[in-house]
C-alpha cells in the first residue's frame, strides 16, 4: 500500500469515526447485582438498575467518584471536548437528536469548564487588564459584570444566533425541522468551543475570534448538510442578524441611560 492509499484509508477511518465515534456491546457474563442480589446478563441490573460493573468500594471507586464531579467518568468531558473539535456538528446532531451518551452534559460541561478556568486562574493570576469603558454606566456595569462571569457572557453571546439559526437553517437537509430548544444546546457546545479558544490563547484574542468563527462554519456544515456555499451564506446572515441585534440592545441602553438624566 503507498503512501496515497495509507493517506485515503487514514481518512475514510476518520469520516467513518466522525459519523459512528462509539459502539455499544451487550455484556453476556453472568452477573450477581451487588445492590438488590438480582442474577442477571447484561450491562444493567434489570430490577434496580445498578451497573454490573459496581461492587465494594475500593480505590477505583474512589477515583470513580472523583472523576464524576468533574465530568471524567464514562461520558467523558474531555472525551466529549475531543469530539467537540474534531467532529463538532455530527456531536452536536448525535446530542439533540438523543443520542445522550455520547457527550458529557454540554451545559455542566461549561460551568465546570468556568470552575477549573477559575482555579486556574487564582493559582496562576494574568497580569489584569484594565475594564472596557464606554461612557455610559449602565453598559459599563454589564460588561464589567460578563467579564467577571466568562461562562454566562459566552453563553449569552452564542444565545443570540438561536433565533437566526432557526430562520435560516430551519429547513435543512441533514437535520430538518431544527427548533428553538435544539439551537439552544447548538450554542452552549460552540460557547463551549469559544470558552477553550479564549482561554488557551488569552493574549491572541483576535486568533481566538478566527477559531472560533472557522468552528461556528464547520459545525454548521456538519450538522445541517448544505454545501459550502450555502453554508457559508447563511451563516453570514446569522453573524449579521445577531450582530444587529446586539447593535439594537446597546443604543437601547444608550438611550435609557440619555433619558433617565
Amino acid at each position: 500500500m503507498n503512501i496515497k492509499q495509507r493517506i485515503a484509508s487514514r481518512w475514510h477511518s476518520f469520516r467513518a469515526w466522525q459519523e459512528q465515534p462509539i459502539t455499544y456491546r451487550r455484556d453476556e457474563h453472568k452477573h450477581v447485582c451487588h445492590n438488590c442480589g438480582h442474577t442477571f446478563r447484561g450491562n444493567y441490573c434489570p430490577v434496580c438498575s445498578q451497573s454490573a460493573r459496581q461492587g465494594r468500594v475500593g480505590w477505583l471507586t474512589t477515583w470513580q467518584g472523583i472523576a464524576q464531579l468533574w465530568g471524567f467518568e464514562s461520558r467523558s468531558a474531555v472525551y466529549t471536548i475531543w469530539q467537540l473539535l474534531l467532529r463538532p456538528g455530527y456531536l452536536v446532531r448525535d446530542y439533540i437528536s438523543g443520542k445522550r451518551q455520547v457527550s458529557y452534559p454540554p451545559v455542566k460541561l461549561l460551568f465546570i469548564m468556568a470552575a477549573i478556568v477559575a482555579l486556574a486562574e487564582y493559582f496562576f493570576p494574568r497580569p489584569a487588564e484594565a475594564p472596557v469603558q464606554t461612557g455610559i454606566e449602565y453598559l459599563n456595569h454589564a460588561l464589567e459584570w460578563l467579564d467577571n462571569h466568562k461562562n454566562v457572557s459566552e453563553l449569552l453571546s452564542c444565545c443570540v444566533f438561536i433565533l437566526p439559526t432557526w430562520l435560516f437553517f430551519r429547513k435543512a437537509p441533514l437535520y430538518t425541522h431544527h427548533t428553538i430548544p435544539e439551537g439552544f444546546y447548538l450554542q452552549v457546545y460552540l460557547a463551549i468551543l469559544s470558552y477553550i479558544f479564549y482561554s488557551i490563547l488569552p493574549g491572541l484574542k483576535g486568533l481566538a475570534l478566527a477559531l472560533s468563527l472557522v468552528y461556528f462554519y464547520i459545525t454548521y456544515k456538519q450538522l445541517f448538510g448544505y454545501g459550502y456555499w450555502g453554508t457559508f451564506w447563511r451563516s453570514l446572515l446569522c453573524i449579521t442578524f445577531s450582530f444587529a441585534f446586539v447593535i439594537f440592545i446597546t443604543v437601547v441602553i444608550i438611550v435609557s441611560e440619555v433619558i433617565l438624566r
